[in-house]
């Protein structure tokens, strides 16, 4: 097999390979022992066709066996190489006692990137982070450590209501007679929890709903149990000394809070940034790009939609098919320009994922993903997906936060509609599936 590089247009490259006679026998008789396996001819034991037979049997399928042959060899060839879509044959034929096959491989686009030097990040005030950070906990608190007293009156948002619910999918219960206790507040829109607001104990309360991404549809039968009033308790010296055994006063209980504001908030700074710079990238990346190499990822984006049961809520959002392809085309062209951002500046940082961090990392996310960290590093260890990902994860944070060291950050001023807030956890992230 000789292969030749014929051109290059943007991203994807043209290469013939050319077989010779020997070749070509050697396709043929793999194509005879596969017939030979699989199929009976008359007149023959099977196993003991000869090849000229072989020929006349399939007539024309047989010159394109012995392509399809050949085009696996090619496959094989090109295992290793690194390319954004399957290899594509666009020409295949027999020529004399050879054969030709030509190919295009949809190469990483070369990257252009602009000097992100100073480039202008901005952050929220720490001072007015922290704050809203603590007002808000103590607020959790006064609603976690709240007087729980029972409730004649209808339910409403505020109140503690214990509810026994049976779930049916296709006649088949799935869940009977479940008990379980819900806080009713404005922003739970699940109907589980609308459609109690405004009845009173004992009342029953049905219907029916769908999941996003599916169209099984489950039947609920819900019965209010009863019906809690909560009465948050004061904020004073006694409140602080009920929540936190170190607080003596509530300007003791603050200072504790405040502390934990501001651990959680350098947490989230580094994230916030990170996500801030990530945003930034398609502004300092040029590409060329081949419109094959987009409408071939672009139709695998739907094809996987299609899948995952995702299309109809994209294309309805969308408003129609052309919208559509347009958005997903956008976003893969973005999304492509930021892969060989982080590949080009990983590349000459010399980034790269030490083993020491990918088990650190598998540490830190195992109490997210739900399993212990001797799980978590047992996955990485056994699944290569995971292990990947995480390279993956690590690779990027590091070339994003050498973005970050090299730019100007400086305050911004949260819009007077919008209120920035940080979590005691910080940034949580999918488990890997088991």
């Amino acid at each position: 097999m000789e292969k030749s590089f014929v051109k290059k247009e943007e991203n994807v490259e043209t290469f013939l390979f050319a077989f010779d006679s020997e070749e070509i026998r050697k396709a043929e008789n793999d194509v005879a022992r596969y017939v030979n396996q699989q199929y009976t001819i008359p007149g023959f034991r099977k196993g003991k066709v000869p090849l000229s037979i072989v020929r006349n049997f399939l007539a024309e399928s047989f010159e394109e066996m012995v392509l399809e042959v050949l085009s696996d060899k090619i496959e094989e060839e090109l295992k290793d190489e690194k390319i954004l879509v399957p290899a594509v044959i666009t020409e295949q034929k027999m020529e004399g006692e050879g054969a030709v096959i030509e190919v295009k491989l949809h190469r990483d686009p070369e990257v252009k990137i602009r000097d992100y030097e100073n480039l202008d990040l901005k952050v929220p005030k720490q001072d007015e982070v922290v704050l809203n950070y603590v007002n808000n906990r103590l607020e959790e608190l006064r609603n976690e450590h709240a007087i729980v007293e029972p409730k004649d009156g209808p339910v409403e948002n505020g109140d503690l209501v214990k509810i026994e619910y049976t779930i049916i999918k296709d006649g088949k219960k799935i869940a009977e007679n479940k008990v379980q206790e819900l806080s009713v507040v404005p922003e739970d829109d699940r109907p589980i929890v609308k459609n109690i607001i405004g009845k009173t104990k004992d009342d029953v309360v049905e219907f029916t709903r769908t999941f996003e991404d599916s169209d099984n549809e489950y039947f609920y039968s819900v019965k209010v149990l009863d019906v809690l009033r909560k009465s948050p308790l004061d904020l004073d010296d006694e409140f602080a000394k009920t929540v936190n055994a170190e607080a003596n006063t509530l300007e003791e209980l603050k200072e504790i809070v405040r502390r934990e504001g501001m651990e959680s908030f350098l947490n989230w700074k580094k994230d916030f940034l990170r996500q801030q710079a990530m945003d930034k990238i398609n502004d300092l990346v040029e590409i060329e790009i081949s419109d094959a190499t987009l409408d071939y990822l672009v139709q695998r984006t739907i094809e996987n939609s299609k899948k995952e049961k995702s299309y109809e809520k994209y294309l309805k959002q969308a408003g129609s098919e052309e919208k559509l392809i347009e958005e997903l085309r956008s976003g893969v062209f973005d999304e492509i320009k930021k892969a060989r951002f982080i590949d080009e500046i990983a590349s000459r940082e010399g980034f790269r994922a030490e083993e020491e961090e990918i088990q650190a990392y598998a540490e830190e996310m195992a109490p997210y993903w739900g399993i212990s960290a001797e799980r978590a590093k047992e996955m990485v260890n056994t699944r290569r997906d995971v292990k990947e990902d995480i390279v993956s994860t690590i690779i990027r944070n590091k070339v994003l936060d050498n973005v970050i060291e090299k730019a100007s950050i400086s305050d911004m001023e949260p819009s007077s509609d919008e209120q920035l807030e940080i979590s005691e956890s910080g940034v949580e992230e999918a488990p890997p599936k088991e």
